[in-house]
């Protein structure tokens, strides 16, 4: 177990009342699910590698708690309360400094479990004024938490999803930390005087500090790289990921893929309104305008939809574009090589974005078009010819003026035409300035 009592009584009342850390099941290290319904192997790898890690080279101790029951109406009591205890061993150093994310999710039937409207999660941190202030670092972290704390994502009709967004979650978690700590001041040797920053305190090489693309304008922190179905190893993830944030970060537009199981968990509709869906509710998006391509597949129905988003996005990828771009992993994915599929996707991305770029964005070849066009015009005009041919008489000049008469003969009737006035009407065309987003366009398909 991952916390131990330091009495007797302390347990029996844990045991009891608090329904704590002490009865954990699921322990990822630094990590404790109680539900026993979060886990996976990347979580796994956060809570006994990542976190463990970070807090040595921030020396700032990292947990994520998740509970079903509390023992107090307020969650923020709890969280102080299990921080703080002794027995429990949070916070790094003598100065006890650290950051801890509680969690409260409700048993609601059989491995579900649902977040409280109110008070379903709380971020406590405690940090040396010389270091910073206690109440900014909680905001940073609470600043990327909050996105994910959305009624859809914990309402208990999809656990995989819950757990999809508590591993974002720690991620964002170490980022936020990480900008927040070296923003401040520097991390200090816990051996030397606390009050006296280390002046070779290691520099963690991920995650990196915030590049623009990273978030959005509320700070909504994303990953790049959605594996709901662990088809993918890890070192596998990591390189789609970091891939996907370079290229991101070097065009300020958005690069994310997903791969589902059913797209039909995550939303409701065709495979391209679940994508849609998905984009707008996680706020994906780099910029402004929040510019960004997105590619999920549904194992399933072996369906898939690419989706761009914002003005510069659906420049770089119009309709024939991500035609042209689906040829690139098309092949791949109906061979069930993801990670080929998505590493060619990237590869696509980051030559048509640079295109765009440049001015010179993918497009279709003028060429034929212009060929068929001339080779149309003319058999249109061969047809129209040889029609008003065959339709004309053999003619002569005639020598008196009544062979030029009719049989009905010649009637004229007296006829005036007065002009007047031409009226003209112009109207005015104008190019609505607003800043709303566009609506996005898509290509969907099977695999």
């Amino acid at each position: 177990m991952k916390r131990q009592c330091v009495t007797f009584v302390l347990a029996l009342l844990l045991v009891l009342s608090v329904g704590s850390p002490a009865l954990a099941v699921r322990d990822y290290g630094a990590i404790y699910d109680e539900t026993e319904s979060l886990g996976s192997q990347y979580l796994q790898m956060q809570g006994e590698e990542t976190l463990p890690q970070v807090s040595e080279e921030l020396a700032l101790d990292l947990r994520v708690d998740v509970l079903t029951e509390i023992a107090d109406d307020y969650i923020g009591d709890t969280a102080a309360w299990i921080y703080n205890e002794f027995g429990y061993g949070y916070g790094y150093g003598p100065e006890k400094e650290g950051i801890s994310l509680t969690i409260l999710l409700e048993p609601a039937g059989e491995d579900c479990f649902i977040m409280p409207e109110k008070d379903g999660w709380c971020v406590y941190a405690s940090l040396s004024p010389d270091r910073g202030n206690s109440q900014d670092l909680a905001n940073a972290i609470r600043d990327v938490v909050e996105p994910y704390m959305v009624e859809r994502v914990w309402n208990g009709e999809d656990m995989t999803m819950s757990a999809t967004a508590l591993t974002q979650i720690v991620d964002d978690m170490v980022e936020a930390a990480t900008n927040f700590i070296f923003a401040s001041c520097p991390p200090y040797d816990p051996g030397e005087d606390p009050k006296v920053p280390a002046t070779q305190a290691p520099v963690p090489e991920t995650p990196a500090p915030e590049e623009p693309g990273d978030s959005d304008e509320d700070g909504a922190y994303m990953a790049y790289m959605f594996d709901a179905s662990d088809l993918l190893t890890i070192e596998e993830w990591e390189k789609l990921e970091s891939r996907a944030k370079e290229i991101t970060q070097r065009y300020n537009c958005g690069v994310y893929m997903a791969l589902l199981d059913d797209y039909t968990d995550y939303g409701s509709g065709s495979v391209a309104d679940v994508t849609e869906q998905i984009y707008q509710e996680l706020n994906l998006g780099a910029g402004l305008d929040r510019d960004g391509i997105f590619l999920l597949l549904s194992l399933e129905e072996r369906g898939f939809t690419l989706f761009a988003y914002g003005d510069f996005a659906e420049y770089a990828f119009d309709d024939y574009g991500r035609d042209k771009l689906i040829e690139k992993f098309l092949g791949d994915f109906g061979d069930n090589r993801w990670y080929d599929g998505f590493a060619h996707y990237l590869d696509g991305c980051d030559e048509y974005l640079a295109k765009a770029q440049e001015g010179k964005p993918v497009r279709s070849s003028p060429v034929m078009w212009i060929a068929i066009a001339i080779g149309g015009s003319c058999l249109v005009a061969m047809v129209v010819c040889l029609a008003l041919k065959g339709q004309m008489k053999s003619v002569r000049q005639g020598a008196k003026a009544d062979e030029y008469l009719s049989v009905e003969g010649l009637t004229l009737m007296d006829q005036h035409d007065h002009y007047t006035h031409t009226t003209t009407t112009r109207t005015k065309i104008t190019k609505d300035s607003s800043d709303s987003d566009s609506g996005g366009s898509s290509t969907s398909g099977k695999f």
